[in-house]
């Protein structure tokens, strides 16, 4: 008696791990009540920079035209950072460079396309807007870093062989995509 005791709930796992699930069951229910959770105890700061960050890169958009790198030019004509009116732009930096750092380390492997077109090529993936918002943040181009060196002295040769593919291909490398976050983390530290 006293094994069939020991043995009972393991019958009763088996059994139920067997049955088919219903989908309008508790249980099943259960992950999504667990997201909500997560997404319910974000910080007001990340929410505040997540919805500023979609409401630039997805609902207003615009045009990068070459703005997406960061120069060292003494002169600099008055141009708009990125594609986003001075007072959207320095708003959004203005949140705290940490937060801002890692909410957007968690963009790059986004290949969501976003309403901001990098000339004279391709609309941007959130990924990519979030390198180039990184560079100026950190006023530091991502192929600048001694890490990405090969990069920076490699000809453009087409549409598909140039900055914006090479940066595209390298945020789809899991180990390059993770050494880039880590260089940004580390321009925290400067």
């Amino acid at each position: 008696m006293k094994n069939l005791v020991n043995v009972l709930p393991l019958i009763l796992i088996l059994v139920a791990c067997n049955q088919p699930v219903d989908s309008k069951s508790e249980l099943n229910k259960a992950p999504l009540t667990a997201t909500k959770i997560i997404v319910q105890n974000k910080s007001p700061q990340i929410n505040l920079i997540e919805k500023q960050w979609n409401f630039m890169v997805f609902e207003k958009g615009g045009c990068l035209g070459g703005e997406q790198y960061v120069t060292d030019k003494d002169f600099k004509p008055e141009q708009k950072p990125l594609v986003f009116s001075d007072l959207e732009w320095k708003t959004f930096s203005k949140n705290d460079k940490t937060e801002l750092t890692e909410f957007l380390i968690t963009k790059l492997s986004d290949t969501t396309k976003t309403q901001i077109h990098t000339c004279p090529f391709f609309r941007a993936t959130n990924g990519e807007m979030a390198v180039y918002s990184l560079q100026h943040i950190h006023d530091i181009n991502w192929l600048d870093f001694a890490e990405f060196k090969d990069y920076k002295n490699r000809e453009y040769k087409s549409a598909t062989d140039q900055p914006q593919m090479w940066l595209l291909d390298l945020l789809k490398n899991k180990t390059k995509r993770n050494i880039l976050a880590t260089l940004f983390r580390n321009e925290l530290k400067k």
